[in-house]
Formats: C-alpha cells, structure tokens, sequence
C-alpha cells in the first residue's frame, strides 16, 4: 500500500522515532551515520517516512551544525516552527531537484491565515 498522499501535522513531535506514534507525528533528530545536519520524519500511520525541512524555512545550509553545542538549540528552532505548523496538511510529493519522494509542507493556506487574523 502506498503512503498517504496528505498528512496534517499532528503538532506531537519526538527526539527520535518512538515505535509507536500518531499519524502526523515529527520526529526531529540529528542526521544519520554522524552527518553534521538536522533531519525530520513524519507517521503515516504505517512507516516513517522523510520530512523535507525546506517549507519550513530550513533548507540544506539551515539545518546545519558544527559541533554539538549547535544540536539543541537549532533542534528548538525547528521543533518550535513544526509545532506552529500544527493542523496543517503535507503532501507525498518530489522537492525541486530530488529523485526522492518525501513529506513537503507547502505553507499555510489562505484561509488558515485569514483564521488566525483578528
């Protein structure tokens, strides 16, 4: 079964991936095989899938770190904007340039935007 085309976010983001989750739940942890950047993963419900950072304001060279001390607080950052994001639909889709299909989020919608304004 192939994954969903639409997830939203549930706004429930883990350190790691928890072997049990819900569907919309990030995982927000550094890259894997000791790589210097941050990397996310979104559940579909059946898998972990991967979560481009990109539409959330932190591409290649924003999640980024030299040593350890930068983990957390870059971690925070981008945990903080997940979280805002919350409600918020992402689609299984290509980023511009990848061979590789991955959760995008596209931005809020007008009408999300219009909710929040008094």
């Amino acid at each position: 079964m192939p994954p969903p085309t639409q997830i939203t976010l549930s706004g429930v983001i883990h350190p790691s991936k928890p072997p049990f989750a819900g569907i919309g739940d990030v995982a927000v942890h550094p890259g894997a095989g000791r790589t210097p950047f941050i990397d996310a993963a979104i559940f579909d419900g059946k898998a972990w899938r991967a979560l481009d950072l990109q539409g959330f304001g932190f591409g290649a060279g924003g999640r980024i770190f030299a040593n350890a001390n930068e983990i957390g607080p870059l971690m925070r950052q981008i945990i903080q904007k997940i979280r805002s994001c919350q409600g918020s639909p992402v689609y299984y889709d290509y980023p511009n340039g990848s061979s590789r299909r991955k959760y995008l989020f596209r931005g809020v919608s007008f009408s999300t935007f219009l909710q929040g304004w008094p």
